[in-house]
């Protein structure tokens, strides 16, 4: 923890839980805590994510809470608990049962493990429980990541069959259920056939549990960085090869992660091949916007630590440069090598302080940065002066309706369009963030 005064700007742990839980289509939660609990999938709910079903207006609501608060903790809720958990197995949307606490509930001692056995003994619906997050030091990243190592350590894996060329996917962070998250599944399902592969499960893709069971179906687990952990435990319990690579974000990333899986797969003529074809597409498409919008400009980040260093590369083999990133995650879900290079680059920190931020980003200005990449978090407290790009979580305020990607080959050019666009744009319009 930090001993600057202030608030880091890093989503908190519960809402990774839930962007988890909002990419598994028939999970259902109970959090023991007061209702502040339903208000973080309301963060997600019909403002991130357009398509998302935590909530219902029907009260069916798959985040639900047990109501503990300051005033009844030392109470002895264990029968209510369990009433509610069988309540939520009950419901006919309900495929499984999911758990957790916030710190203040958690700290009390009560066995949530014993209580979803007794209340789930002789229920078909799995069980899970989501581990509690480390006194404060958890953020959004380690609670996407809990979700698929609960699930990962959890799940009934018997009958596993590995299926020729089966392969699945185990990390990829589901930000949410609309177009570009949609997309990047497909581009990822894509790219593996490409190969000749069959993807059999993708973790997560906004399925159901059922469709993750599928996992058992895979001879391979290609591991991406949001679920590095769940990837080894299920490695690990399937006694299968783990394959562990970069996410493809960007045209570079995207070469690099189809030659380390051809090389894995011992499918190299497929990947020269793909790679190449790839390639010949989007070259001409990037001619024109190249001098206009990349250029000798400075873009500024704020956003996800795990795509930050693709993004830069990106931009940098572009030809336009990194004025400042702001890192919303902590420094230790990236290796070491990866965090040097990022804070090598300047104006650079990993989840600084809210009164750091508006003293060195406040207002920032065209003359500092040409374009800002940012989340609706950074975007509302920096109210950026220059052209600005939604990305990442959250994003509240642009939304796809249709399959757009923003991962592979096909995903880096339609990237590089919205970013070309704003920044052309930008050269004749004033785009502040107004009240």
């Amino acid at each position: 923890m930090s001993e600057r005064p202030g608030v880091r700007l890093n989503p908190p742990y519960m809402h990774g839980a839930f962007l988890a839980l909002n990419a598994v289509s028939d999970a259902y939660f109970l959090g023991d805590g007061p209702d502040c609990i339903r208000a973080k999938a309301e963060q997600i709910h019909g403002r991130h994510d357009l398509c998302s079903t935590l909530m219902s207006c029907e009260g069916n609501h798959r985040i639900n809470y047990t109501g503990l608060s300051v005033f009844n903790i030392a109470t002895n809720i264990e029968g209510e608990i369990v009433s509610g958990l069988r309540g939520i197995a009950a419901r006919p949307g309900c495929g499984a049962v999911f758990m957790g606490a916030i710190p203040m509930c958690a700290i009390a001692g009560t066995d949530y493990e014993r209580l979803l056995r007794e209340a789930l003994s002789g229920s078909a619906k799995p069980a899970f429980l989501i581990p509690p997050q480390s006194g404060l030091a958890g953020d959004w990243l380690d609670g996407y990541a809990a979700v698929l190592e609960a699930l990962a350590a959890g799940m009934d894996l018997r009958g596993a069959k590995p299926r020729p060329k089966g392969v699945a996917v185990v990390g990829y962070l589901m930000g949410r259920n609309e177009g570009d998250h949609r997309g990047n599944v497909k581009e990822l399902e894509r790219m593996l056939r490409a190969l000749g592969l069959d993807p059999v499960s993708v973790w997560l893709s906004g399925g159901r549990t059922e469709d993750l069971r599928e996992v058992r179906r895979a001879e391979a687990i290609v591991s991406l960085p949001h679920g590095r952990k769940a990837a080894r435990i299920l490695a690990g319990r399937l006694r299968v090869r783990l394959v562990e690579a970069e996410p493809p974000f960007g045209l570079a990333a995207s070469r690099r992660f189809m030659e380390r899986l051809g090389k894995e797969f011992r499918k190299e003529a497929s990947a020269r091949r793909f790679i190449a074809q790839e390639l010949d597409e989007a070259a001409p498409k990037l001619q024109w916007v190249l001098p206009h919008a990349f250029m000798g400009r400075r873009f500024a980040y704020a956003g996800d630590p795990h795509y930050a260093a693709p993004f830069a590369e990106t931009i940098e083999e572009l030809g336009g440069r990194i004025a400042g990133m702001i890192l919303l995650g902590a420094p230790r879900h990236l290796p070491e090598d990866l965090r040097a290079s990022l804070l090598a680059r300047p104006r650079t920190a990993f989840e600084p302080m809210q009164p750091e931020v508006e003293r060195d980003w406040f207002g920032l200005s065209r003359d500092r940065a040409d374009l800002f990449v940012t989340t609706t978090m950074a975007l509302e407290l920096i109210r950026p002066e220059t052209s600005w790009v939604e990305f990442g979580y959250p994003s509240d305020y642009t939304h796809f309706l249709k399959d757009e990607p923003f991962l592979g080959f096909t995903g880096a050019l339609g990237f590089l369009s919205r970013l070309a666009n704003e920044i052309t744009r930008g050269l004749y319009v004033s785009t502040p963030v107004r009240d």
